[in-house]
């Protein structure tokens, strides 16, 4: 089974509309800690082989089958939540002859390995690590 790492930036919407009197406001800094809270027990219980979580970006990374079953999962968790997974803010890494039949799979943006990047890292050789380090050339000039 091919390996895929999946990340999903801001991967949440909210089903319900909070007024602004109620909770923490915009820039507060318990926001980000009660939303890790939350989130916390779901992804202890996934199965990938990579879980990261950092704020409200989340990344999972193994068997392509494994990595379904917690996004499906992760779908269905957050939505008893009143919290809906954004497919257009998730990306599918893999290499580019990659094919999946999971449905909500499909529906991520596919990155190539060599375009890849983590919170703003590139992960791999390729196209993605030469912007980076281009970047860094010209910073130090």
């Amino acid at each position: 089974m091919p390996t895929v790492i999946l990340h999903m930036a801001n991967p949440v919407l909210f089903q319900y509309t909070t007024s602004s009197k109620e909770g923490p406001q915009q820039g507060d800094p318990v926001g980000p800690l009660l939303f890790c809270n939350t989130i916390q027990p779901l992804l202890t219980s996934l199965d990938s082989d990579l879980n990261l979580g950092y704020l409200d970006d989340v990344s999972l990374g193994g068997p392509a089958d494994v990595v379904a079953a917690d996004v499906a999962q992760t779908a269905n968790v957050s939505g008893n939540m009143g919290l809906h997974l954004n497919a257009s803010k998730c990306e599918l890494i893999a290499h580019l002859n990659f094919s999946t039949t999971d449905a909500l799979l499909q529906s991520f943006t596919c990155v190539d390995v060599c375009d890849a990047s983590l919170l703003g890292a590139p992960l791999f050789h390729g196209s993605e690590l030469d912007k980076w380090w281009n970047g860094c050339c010209d910073d130090l000039a």
